[in-house]
């Protein structure tokens, strides 16, 4: 508005200039280190050596491309609930009650099973990132730390800002498939520790644990009694796993709508101790934008009782996550072919496969073979590059390609590459990278 059009003030009131209008502390300690790191990178700038079609591997958005779709089934169960009628009103805070019995169903092992859900367990949320904030915020205040991997996805720091609780890091060992460094871990938790975040299988590391592997971190953890949040967005899209290599993983089988040959979750084999479960829909079904996501609690002993309070609590502060998305969930959970999920994974494991082979072929470069997610990270060496931000912005300059430096992820020297990208458009990039790589080694 123009000072011509501002109203005209009542006769006597004071015309001294207004004062600054602040943000709260909270909001000045949220950071995003993607963003940072990137500030200086102007997607929309010219090239300088021709016209070359831009590449964007930055986004682990499974959508983008247009050649990972969600299934036939889970389109007509949104349109059936916009139909419905259903949809329409507020939702009970913590979820509607089909839809968090739906994610109990789908995720309970049955009488015989060590994994036991109800839909008292389950909290809607807005997407994975909402569950992810609703848990670190439940339980972290500046008086605990938290432990988050490294490399690690860097939202959990975004989303730990306004808790004012301490971060540490635990190591992932590239050399060992990104297992955790376990004696690293244990000499970080103390009786301060709110909770040790894992993410299995990870973002950004492409990697999946085995039972063993996490076997040996919940023991650990009663041992402390440490309390687990896992990150199992990725939950299923796996097909190796650290460690021996199981009979399955060659043709990945789904047991209980999980691709259980491979892939494990935490709250199968830790037993009686508590841990809070995040998914989604976002990865899993190829739908980031519908932000449909959930907590789930592990409680066998009644331990966390104050904790699920908590979540009801934080869940009032938005009423649910979206009516139309929650009533079309049962149908998605329970319609979805297991084709869809088999194809999904030979298709990631293709690409992935492919790109790891390549890059294997560039001089300077030392990928990391994906196990799982959407992810491959490779390690780059012998390059007359200042640090991860040169790295990425010389290349995008250079070549117009954008690309994530592991920086990103706490994670020097490094780049990750996004495996649902169409095979034919990663190894274009490919081809780029090693021209790259070839202009930019370092004279001896």
């Amino acid at each position: 508005m123009s000072p011509q059009a501002l109203p005209d003030y009542p006769t006597g009131t004071s015309l001294k200039p207004w004062k600054t209008v602040n943000v709260s502390s909270g909001v000045k300690r949220i950071s995003n280190p993607i963003r940072e790191i990137l500030a200086g990178i102007d997607l929309s700038a010219p090239v300088a050596q021709g016209p070359k079609q831009l590449v964007n591997l930055g986004l682990g958005d499974p959508s983008v491309f247009g050649n990972h779709a969600p299934a036939p089934e889970s389109i007509a169960a949104i349109e059936e609930s916009l139909k419905s009628g259903r949809s329409l009103g507020y939702p009970e805070s913590v979820g509607y009650a089909d839809a968090r019995e739906a994610v109990a169903n789908y995720f309970d092992e049955g009488p015989n099973g060590n994994w036991r859900v109800t839909k008292n367990d389950v909290v809607m949320t807005h997407g994975a990132s909402g569950a992810l904030e609703m848990a670190i915020s439940v339980l972290a205040d500046e008086t605990k730390n938290v432990l988050f991997p490294r490399p690690l996805f860097t939202a959990y720091e975004t989303m730990s800002a306004i808790s004012r609780c301490e971060i540490r890091y635990y190591d992932l060992l590239p050399e060992q498939d990104w297992e955790v460094d376990l004696a690293h871990l244990e000499s970080l938790i103390d009786e301060n520790t709110a909770f040790v975040m894992l993410n299995n299988p990870s973002n950004p590391c492409g990697s999946n644990w085995s039972e063993k592997h996490l076997r040996d971190i919940a023991a650990l953890m009663a041992k402390h009694q440490t309390l687990v949040i896992t990150d199992e967005v990725y939950a299923g899209l796996a097909w190796d796993v650290t460690g021996p290599r199981p009979a399955a993983a060659d043709a990945p089988r789904v047991e209980g709508k999980f691709n259980r040959g491979v892939f494990t979750p935490y709250a199968s084999i830790c037993g009686p101790s508590p841990c809070l479960v995040v998914g989604a829909v976002s990865k899993r079904w190829l739908a980031p934008g519908w932000r449909l996501g959930w907590v789930i609690v592990h409680d066998p002993l009644g331990v966390l009782a104050e904790v699920r309070g908590g979540l009801a609590k934080w869940a009032f502060r938005i009423q649910g996550p979206n009516s139309t998305m929650q009533r079309a969930l049962p149908a998605i959970l329970a319609n979805t072919p297991e084709r869809f999920y088999l194809d999904t994974m030979a298709e990631l494991k293709r690409t992935g496969e492919a790109l790891y082979d390549r890059l294997e072929r560039i001089p300077g470069l030392t990928p990391r073979r994906p196990q799982g997610a959407m992810y491959l990270c490779c390690q780059y060496s012998g390059l007359d590059l200042e640090d991860d931000k040169a790295f990425v912005t010389a290349f995008y300059d250079e070549e117009r390609v954008f690309i994530l430096p592991g920086a990103a992820f706490r994670l020097d020297g490094y780049i990750r590459f996004v495996t649902t990208t169409p095979l034919p458009v990663l190894m274009d990039a490919c081809d780029r990278l090693e021209a790259f790589c070839k202009r930019h080694v370092k004279s001896a």
